[in-house]
């Protein structure tokens, strides 16, 4: 074999290695279900199996309900934390740190399956009881701990209970970056009823910023307890519940009759700056919200949901303008398409208050507030079409959601006939019951 015989087979063995190399350091499938097989776990047959035994081992049906929710997070959790990494929105000591710690759980997972396994395997189960509780126990005890435990990242959020009590308008959370990387955060699944101000933003390491969460004039959930997270870039989340009486349900009644009340006095109509004076009064004088932002803007904001309440539409058009003039991503919130509809619809212009609430559904769809926005919007349209006389009100009206809505929250429905200004909505949304309803 002659020397250049022997260099093309060293650089054909070298091109082998490489592209050995390459296949064993290529980016892995991020699909956690597509790996099953190479982790060694099926969640759905652990599941299956969780449940033929939980009888006779003693698992309540609340530890399997958590089992199977843990699974699925865990999953979920997983692909997200690969796709970060390959699309390099994680830095490698973060994605390492994590995935040790989601290795940690599964190794615990996998523990734990063995064990029930084992257990579907005797006559009595009864006999494995302890050692399969006591494997479920560590696998509890390593779920507490979380997928961030330990790793560059630590986002701390404060207070994490909000309550909007009398006329409280306005509370704050500090969110803090006590880790060793910048975070993006964000605001996920507030309410409807109210609004984040920011919505997201960067807090570079040791900084605190405040996110301040403020009433809008729309009518709340009456299903408690209300809560949103904050959410970062490192999959850090954090759950902040929201806490309200019944006075505060009815805030903006009695701001609107204060701003009557102020403007009769000098026998003229409300105008901005009546409403701004009342919601001043409303905001706490030495609170955090002031060092956000676009603070004021969320005077004006405040102020046209009060203006709208006084029946002032041409004020609360003037202030809503203010309000996403100095502040355009207000207009990318659904509260303020909503009430912009409203304000729209009291103006003459059913066609584009229609056109609006449509757009606050887009904004939230596939969030957790969809189902509620969307009953919300559809009882507002169908009030606009039953004032305008419009058979298509019926569509609207007779949505299983809308019947639900105005049975368990009739605050809502006297927000519509309040704002809308349609008689006879209670007989149509009852007549529109008995009749078998198509989406507009």
């Amino acid at each position: 074999m002659n020397a250049k015989t022997v260099l093309v087979l060293i650089a054909l063995i070298v091109l082998i290695l490489a592209g050995l190399a390459a296949y064993m350091w290529r980016p892995q499938d991020c699909s956690f279900s597509a790996r099953k097989r190479s982790l060694g776990i099926d969640l759905e047959v652990g599941l299956a199996n969780v449940n033929s035994v939980k009888g006779k081992i003693g698992i309540s049906d609340d530890q399997v309900r958590d089992y199977d929710s843990f699974t699925k997070d865990l999953a979920t959790k997983y692909d997200m934390a690969c796709n970060d990494f390959k699309n390099k929105r994680m830095n490698n000591a973060e994605y390492s740190c994590r995935r040790k710690n989601m290795d940690d759980m599964l190794d615990k997972l996998r523990l734990f399956l063995t064990k029930v396994n084992a257990a579907m395997g005797l006559s009595d189960p009864s006999a494995q009881k302890e050692i399969v509780l006591k494997a479920l126990s560590d696998l509890e005890e390593v779920e507490k701990k979380g997928y961030a435990a330990g790793c560059t990242s630590s986002m701390n959020v404060s207070p994490r209970t909000l309550p909007f009590a009398d006329h409280v308008t306005e509370h704050s959370v500090q969110v803090s970056n006590s880790g060793n990387n910048e975070i993006t955060f964000s605001v996920a699944d507030l309410p409807r009823g109210f609004v984040p101000q920011p919505s997201s933003g960067n807090i570079v390491v040791g900084q605190t910023v405040s996110v301040a969460i403020f009433r809008t004039s729309e009518p709340i959930t009456n299903s408690p307890p209300l809560t949103f997270r904050l959410l970062n870039n490192f999959m850090d989340e954090v759950t902040v519940e929201i806490q309200f009486d019944p006075q505060n349900a009815g805030v903006y009644d009695d701001l609107a009759n204060k701003v009557k009340l102020l403007s009769s006095q000098e026998n003229r109509p409300p105008s901005v700056e009546d409403a701004l004076k009342i919601v001043d009064e409303t905001l706490p004088k030495s609170g955090s919200w002031m060092s956000i932002k676009d603070a004021d803007s969320m005077r004006y904001f405040l102020a046209a949901g009060v203006l709208s309440r006084a029946g002032s539409a041409s004020e609360a058009h003037q202030a809503l303008d203010a309000a996403t003039a100095k502040n355009p991503a207000l207009e990318k919130q659904p509260a303020t398409l909503i009430l912009r509809g409203v304000v729209e619809n009291r103006e003459g212009k059913p066609d584009a208050a229609l056109n609006l609430f449509s757009k606050a559904n887009t904004l939230v769809a596939g969030s957790k507030t969809e189902k509620d926005t969307r009953a919300f919007t559809s009882l507002l349209s169908g009030a606009v079409e039953q004032k305008q006389g419009q058979a298509a009100a019926k569509n609207w009206l007779g949505k299983k959601e809308v019947q639900d809505t105005v049975k368990n929250n009739p605050g809502m429905l006297d927000y519509a006939k309040s704002e809308i200004k349609t008689k006879d909505l209670n007989q149509a949304i009852q007549k529109a019951s008995s009749q078998t309803a198509t989406p507009p």
